[in-house]
């Protein structure tokens, strides 16, 4: 029988230094660096890029999705199974730390090898390291990333050190998502022969980004203390199988947990999908009209125009997505403030919906009877700033909020496995977004001729969007 959630109320004060806040805040730089590296520009790598018009391609966008949605997949299972070992894990470096130090290493190591196909046409070989590498990738992003997130409930127990700590983590995970963005592209130009040992920008790419994993994720862990001290583990008679997977399904019985998950794995969806789909845009779409001058001028300040007057709409492609993040950063603040003021339920709600409906108009790029279609898009990405900033912000406080009234049911801090069927609902969502929208593209058209295929994706983001709205309607914590 479903229990309701206890009352509790908001605690104020501050149990870190703020620079114990900025460390820990660190990690989340790599949090968002590699997986939006990966979900904007991998599938671009293998089957987008052009060279003087002849297409590039060393898998086909079926093949590619097919992959992308079975590593995901079958790695959404690893999420509760890494949280539920890492809530049992007992040392004298605590819980999580051991999880980070040892995973951050092989983590780096598998984003490097992602952009290492082995022959220059689609072939079986690079469906098979491309398999490995990201199935690895998604592994260790688990290993690290679900006991790195589950630390910031244990680390303050007051709402506003968290909403404090969330919008630090935020900034971090801007300025990861928009380096995400902006270096592939800048990367491709710049070493288009390659570097040292690397035969293209990619891998430059790669290489650069394996090592800033292995950075953010060390400092935070090494330098973050883990203040819960858990108590001892009591004997599990033998079948800890079965003790897992009731651990698994017992945070059901939280009836906080079921809205706010469905309502982040309809988001995650959602933001997998507009992240995949935005290079396409931008090169297919938009590339597709001829720019105007005022157009050029705009794009030739940022060094997005070649010799010649030729459009660079990859480097583009990163720009437009650096708009939303810088935005969404500049509007933290007030994001902190409207919380107390409106609550995380409703502010979370209005930003899901008005996101939704800014990405279902996306479809109609270069169809409006005002604006050229860049400006078009440089409006509709400037509408997504503000839901996007309350996202950032708001979405790990209800979480801590989720797990503090487990706690209250329950007696135990279990942020591990809260964070790993989470983390099983997110990566399922992160799979089928991408997925389908290849899928779309190689039936539909995902080229600058043919491109339904590309107009289609985003009115699916924003639909999942407007579906994870009604799902937090059921959500039961007002604070």
């Amino acid at each position: 029988m479903t229990q309701s959630v206890p009352t509790e109320e908001r605690r104020e004060g501050q149990s870190l230094s703020f620079l114990s806040q900025s460390i820990y805040a660190l990690g989340n730089f790599g949090v968002a660096f590699s997986p939006t590296i990966v979900a904007a520009w991998l599938g671009y790598f293998f089957y987008g890029q052009e060279d003087g018009g002849r297409p590039i391609r060393y898998l086909a966008p079926a093949t590619f999705s097919v992959i992308w949605f079975a590593t995901q997949f079958l790695n959404a299972f690893t999420d509760p199974i890494v949280g539920y070992l890492s809530d049992r894990t007992r040392s004298r470096f605590g819980r999580r730390r051991p999880w980070i130090l040892i995973g951050a290493p092989l983590l780096g190591s598998c984003f490097f090898f992602l952009w290492t196909p082995v022959t220059g046409e689609p072939s079986l070989a690079n469906a098979i390291i491309l398999f490995f590498s990201l199935f690895g990738f998604w592994l260790f992003f688990t290993v690290v990333v679900a006991p790195y997130l589950a630390l910031l409930p244990e680390i303050t127990p007051y709402d506003n050190e968290r909403v404090r700590i969330s919008a630090f983590m935020g900034i971090h995970e801007v300025l990861g998502t928009a380096a995400g963005n902006i270096l592939p592209p800048v990367f491709a130009g710049a070493f288009a022969t390659g570097a040292l040992f690397l035969a293209n920008g990619y891998q430059v790419t790669g290489l650069i980004g394996a090592l800033t994993l292995m950075v953010c994720f060390m400092l935070a862990a090494l330098f973050t203390r883990e203040r819960y001290r858990p108590p001892e583990m009591r004997p599990s008679g033998g079948r800890p199988v079965c003790d897992a997977l009731r651990e698994f399904a017992s945070v059901f019985r939280n009836p906080a947990f079921l809205p706010y998950v469905l309502g982040a794995g309809f988001y995650r969806m959602a933001a997998a999908t507009i992240v995949f789909v935005t290079p396409f845009v931008a090169t297919k779409i938009l590339g597709s009209y001829p720019a105007t001058e005022r157009d050029l001028s705009l794009l030739g300040a940022l060094g997005a125009v070649g010799e010649h007057g030729a459009v660079d709409w990859e480097l583009a492609a990163g720009y437009l997505m650096m708009l939303v993040l810088l935005g969404a950063a500049l509007l933290f603040p007030l994001v902190s403030l409207l919380s107390r003021r409106m609550g995380k339920r409703a502010l979370y709600i209005l930003s899901l919906t008005w996101l939704g409906i800014v990405l279902i108009l996306m479809s109609t790029l270069g169809l409006w009877p005002v604006l050229t279609p860049l400006s078009q898009a440089l409006v509709l990405f400037a509408l997504a700033t503000f839901p996007l900033a309350i996202a950032l912000v708001i979405i790990r406080p209800i979480l801590a909020d989720v797990i503090d009234a487990d706690e209250k049911l329950t007696g135990l801090r279990r942020e591990g496995i809260y964070n790993g069927m989470e983390g099983l609902i997110q990566k399922t969502g992160a799979a089928l977004g991408p997925g389908i929208a290849g899928l779309l593209f190689q039936f539909f058209g995902g080229s600058t001729q043919d491109n339904l295929g590309i107009r289609l994706a985003p009115p699916l983001a924003g639909l999942c969007l407007l579906a994870a709205a009604l799902a937090f309607t059921r959500y039961p914590i007002r604070k």
